[in-house]
């Protein structure tokens, strides 16, 4: 019984998530979903609609898809003998840090000597056109995915252990519906404005949370000076994560980028140094070390009553 007890708390079943995310990384079945959204946006999206319509169709489209995702979810519950295992698989369905865990030593190990393979393994992880890449724009791009993309999956995390498996398969669907429809380009701006707004408010606070977390490493006073610029980016809890991380480890990230032909410029946060290979790593294993810290939190705050009664 303490066994059974013990596999329904949370913490144990996110771990297993995560562990079940670092072994076998479900990229096929994200690359998967992706593309589904993508060919049913594409169905539903086009120019020869008003903005006011796409918006419409965007919010319509999530609603369609949350609500017989639940209902599946909820009768899969109902009907499994252990309904609880059912939620690491979902959280290893939306997780990245597997994914990245593949990508990001191929890429670090590629960067100087054989940068297409570093960029074509970069590809599949971030929206911009990774081709023109240089050297600095690839740490670069590396660094800026990473963050964000692990903070996404503490969002993801947090809103599992405050609201339960229901709030992270809404974030789920969110984040991919975001990914999927992308807020930032021309063509999928209105289609996508509802995902992203929600996508967003969900994940402002999580963010925040993580960034905090962040300033307590070397360089905390650059940190907090730049926390401050965060201000600067089109989502802020975005950008402050970012120019936190910049100026802790004192380099600049942001800058111009690639989405289509044309060149978007999008502010400089941190300092105004260049970002290196060591200055990567070092962002690297300073998100590695902020989710272990919260991580240690969670099982902390499991194990304290646990033991006491």
């Amino acid at each position: 019984m303490l066994t059974l007890s013990l596999l329904e708390q949370p913490v144990i079943l996110l771990t297993l998530g995560v562990v079940l995310s670092l072994i076998l990384p479900a990229t096929r079945v994200q690359q998967l979903i992706t593309q589904g959204l993508q060919l049913l946006g594409q169905r539903l999206n086009g120019e020869r609609y008003s903005p006011r319509y796409l918006k419409r169709a965007g919010s319509g489209a999530l609603l369609c898809l949350l609500l017989p995702l639940v209902a599946t979810y909820w009768a899969l519950a109902v009907l499994a003998p252990w309904p609880h295992l059912l939620e690491p698989l979902l959280l290893w369905c939306c997780l990245d840090m597997g994914r990245l865990s593949r990508a990001l030593p191929t890429c670090m190990r590629n960067s100087v000597d054989n940068r297409p393979l570093a960029r074509l393994a970069l590809s599949p992880l971030c929206l911009r056109q990774t081709d023109p890449l240089s050297p600095l724009g690839l740490y670069k791009t590396l660094a800026e995915v990473t963050i964000l993309r692990l903070a996404a999956d503490f969002a993801l995390l947090v809103w599992y252990l405050v609201a339960g498996i229901y709030a992270a398969l809404l974030f789920g669907v969110l984040r991919y519906a975001a990914q999927a429809w992308p807020h930032k380009l021309v063509a999928w701006r209105a289609f996508g404005w509802f995902p992203s707004l929600a996508y967003r408010t969900l994940a402002w606070l999580p963010f925040q949370m993580f960034a905090f977390s962040l300033l307590i490493y070397p360089g905390s006073i650059r940190a907090i000076k730049a926390w401050p610029q965060g201000r600067l980016w089109a989502f802020a809890a975005s950008g402050r994560l970012l120019a936190v991380v910049a100026g802790g480890v004192n380099v600049g990230l942001g800058g111009p980028r690639r989405y289509t032909d044309a060149t978007d410029y999008y502010p400089k946060l941190g300092s105004q140094l260049y970002i290196n290979e060591a200055a990567t790593r070092a962002i690297l294993w300073r998100l590695v070390i902020a989710l272990l810290f919260w991580l240690s939190i969670a099982w902390a705050l499991m194990l304290i009553p646990l033991l006491n009664g």
